[in-house]
């Protein structure tokens, strides 16, 4: 009863009961409305016109189609929603952000201690397209000079994490989607806090809807308290509006501009088996340490302007740029995808590394939620003879998630892609290892909010002892995971099958 009483009166669920309860009072509004004749015609004839106009957007055919199926069904409502929601050409403070996002571009000039590495040192052609095309569409630079340390489980970045935080000297600057209170959080704060304390410039941004079930509302402002300047991205409202489905979904800590942690990793102390709720929680980071960093602290410069109050806002740069330079041999490309821009990168950048590979190409992720156009690359790959094998979760942490992740099955399956599901729990994992040429680690999952609706990063790692690592932890986590077999759909049943279609046409929505 008390877990109830906690849930009820949780703002996850005040939340989400006001926002459903606007849905329901337009849906009846309107459908009252369509009792009478002459609305009724005219409903008709609106969702007509409203679906011959979605389909001529630029946006995926799942997308369209799953509205159109809306509007169809529903059309004074449908219409009304589609506006609200789905009209994804909102102009959402593009330019301010387009603004921040020049003026931090400048750092790449205003020092010799950083220098990004020329496209040419890399081995083939395939490599310098994806090169190029990162660099043009999201202003992310090839580096060399650089040291990365992967870790394959989460709990091994725990004590590097807090150890690098207190060894920061000059600025920490943290963003994450998700923070939850627990020992991992408190370890960190304890720090930040001492930090503050010597003089240490402490900026923490972390997603408002990501963390809503796990931080008070206003939790930024006990963060304030400290003296850390904190910002909640895009806070939660209960009005209706276009921006509820922008988040960050990024996760990166830079500290001094010479180390930067990101991968898949949260705050939170299920990341690092702390805390088991979906059985083993299978997650990855790693470190940058270096010139590498650099497109991250771009990133986060960008993004904190974007969505801090003025006076916390950045007006110089230059403090920001590392301390030391270090000598390293990787070669790393990191990259960050916004939901306000045009190109799609985070997807393009797996579609490109898809069509590149040769020999195999292994990729993990939590969520399986494809279109058309990534069904094709990776079937048109494993046709072509490249081994295509795809890890995911045995065990779910939202199952309706789980069974549109499923119901991608039957056609990967069907074109000769090995699916795995990881025996011993979560995995959260969002990696691609090809050809041991390439490995690719960030936060982008395969699926359409991800793709076309969150604030993403990722890396690029070109070679060396980077990819080896990932492959290897592939080889590793293959051993802990169920290969499911080739008659897997004979064995769903009709109703099960009807259910993940519906699922299927509502997806690109959700």
């Amino acid at each position: 009863m008390k877990k109830i009483i906690k849930f009820v009166c949780s703002r996850l669920f005040l939340t989400s009961f006001v926002f459903f309860l606007q849905i329901l009072i337009i849906y009846v509004g309107l459908r009252y409305i369509e009792q009478f004749e002459i609305f009724s015609v005219s409903s008709v004839v609106l969702g007509l016109i409203t679906s011959l106009l979605v389909f001529s957007r630029d946006d995926t055919q799942e997308y369209k189609l799953s509205w159109i199926f809306l509007i169809l069904l529903l059309p004074l409502f449908g219409t009304l929603l589609y506006i609200i929601f789905g009209n994804k050409k909102h102009k959402v403070n593009k330019e301010l952000l387009r603004s921040h996002h020049k003026k931090v571009g400048t750092l790449i000039n205003s020092t010799i201690l950083i220098k990004n590495q020329d496209k040419e040192v890399l081995d083939s052609d395939d490599d310098k397209l994806l090169c190029t095309y990162i660099e043009k569409n999201a202003d992310g630079y090839l580096f060399s000079d650089t040291e990365i340390t992967y870790y394959p489980l989460a709990d091994m970045v725990f004590y590097p994490l807090l150890n690098a935080l207190n060894d920061a000297k000059k600025f920490i600057l943290m963003e994450f989607f998700i923070m939850d209170k627990g020992m991992f959080l408190n370890s960190v704060i304890s720090i930040l806090k001492r930090k503050v304390s010597e003089g240490v410039q402490v900026m923490v941004l972390y997603d408002d809807m990501g963390s809503i079930n796990t931080l008070p509302k206003n939790f930024y402002l006990y963060l304030r308290s400290m003296g850390i300047m904190a910002v909640a991205f895009n806070p939660v409202k209960v009005g209706l509006s276009p921006r509820l489905n922008y988040r960050d979904h990024r996760k990166m800590c830079i500290i001094d501009g010479n180390k930067a942690f990101s991968g898949g990793i949260n705050i939170a102390d299920e990341y690092i088996n702390r805390k088991i709720r979906f059985g083993h929680w299978k997650d990855n980071a790693y470190l940058v340490h270096g010139s590498g960093v650099f497109n991250y602290t771009v990133m986060f410069l960008q993004l904190w302007n974007f969505s801090a109050p003025d006076e916390y806002t950045v007006d110089d740069y230059s403090i920001y740029l590392p301390i030391l330079p270090v000598t390293g041999n990787s070669l790393i490309q990191s990259y960050g995808d916004s939901p306000l821009e045009d190109e799609n990168v985070a997807e393009n950048v797996y579609i490109l590394t898809i069509n590149s590979a040769k020999k195999y190409l292994w990729l993990s992720t939590p969520y399986l939620i494809l279109d058309t156009k990534m069904i094709d690359a990776l079937s048109l790959a494993a046709k072509s003879g490249v081994d295509v094998r795809i890890i995911t979760p045995s065990i779910p942490d939202k199952k309706i998630v789980f069974n549109m992740t499923q119901s991608n099955y039957s056609v990967l399956l069907k074109n000769g892609i090995k699916i795995f599901e990881y025996i011993p729990g979560f995995i959260h994992t969002k990696m691609f290892v090809s050809d041991d040429k390439i490995a690719l680690v960030g936060t982008a999952n395969m699926d359409f909010r991800s793709f076309y609706l969150h604030f993403e990063c990722g890396s690029v790692f070109y070679g060396g002892k980077t990819v080896q690592d990932v492959k290897n932890d592939f080889l590793n986590t293959f051993k802990y995971c169920k290969i499911i077999p080739e008659d897997y759909p004979k064995t769903v049943g009709f109703f099960k099958r009807l259910f993940r279609l519906f699922l299927r046409i509502i997806a690109p929505m959700l």
